[in-house]
């Protein structure tokens, strides 16, 4: 009878802080299975029983093999959801290992390499629905750099002084609007990196002056200039 293989089921967090993580995470669960499987087929292969000796023995050190090599791949630039397509085709290679352990004539031999191959199956499908869920994140489009400037109120610079709002818009939707700005204040505002229309009006919406921001770096800024001027 062959020995119980110590095999770790290996879960990898959904929520990684970056896709190198991801990788590192995917490639060590996919290297323990490997090392699982090739020491299932091993043993498999030193045993008495024919079946499990010549039928069992090399699915699971083909399978070993197979994990080690995605293993491998995961752990460069190929892309996951490639290495996902090819986790589901081995996922299928370890639902079969476990089928194949009937094979074995003896009934204590079959039904421990079928727990054994069990084990591994679940861990493959683990690293598999891992590798989807990290390609979903790199699939998910990167946001916006977000820039912190501030909108200037510089009429107590001219000869009339006005109370204004500022009314930002992009792609013609308004994103912004301000509450009543002094003259000679400022106010502080993040938006994302882009090309916007700021109007200016008065207090009861009256437009003033209008034009373009670029919010394309850290501490952009807008002045509302001389909007009541003669």
């Amino acid at each position: 009878m062959i020995a119980l293989l110590a095999i770790v089921v290996i879960g990898i967090p959904s929520a990684r802080a970056d896709q190198k993580a991801d990788r590192a995470a995917i490639a060590e669960s996919l290297t323990k299975l490997a090392a699982s499987a090739a020491a299932l087929g091993q043993a498999a292969k030193g045993s008495d029983d024919r079946g499990a000796r010549k039928k069992f023995a090399p699915a699971a050190t083909e399978l070993g093999d197979d994990l080690a090599a995605l293993a491998r791949r995961a752990g460069k630039d190929v892309p996951l959801k490639t290495i996902g397509k090819d986790a589901a085709a081995i996922e299928k290679d370890a639902n079969a290992l476990i089928e194949l352990a009937d094979e074995a004539e003896d009934k204590d031999e079959r039904k421990s390499l079928r727990s054994q191959a069990v084990l591994i199956g679940q861990g493959v499908a683990t690293a598999r629905k891992s590798i989807e869920t990290a390609s979903a994140k790199d699939d998910k489009p990167a946001e916006a750099a977000k820039f912190t400037g501030r909108l200037f109120n510089n009429s107590n610079s001219c000869s009339w002084e006005e109370n204004v709002r500022f009314v930002i818009s992009a792609n013609g939707q308004q994103v912004f609007q301000s509450q009543l700005v002094f003259p000679g204040k400022d106010l502080p505002l993040v938006l994302h990196k882009g090309s916007y229309l700021v109007q200016v009006t008065d207090t009861v919406g009256k437009l003033l002056a209008q034009g373009t921001l670029a919010a394309d770096r850290e501490g952009w800024s807008f002045k509302s200039g001389c909007v009541n001027q003669d």
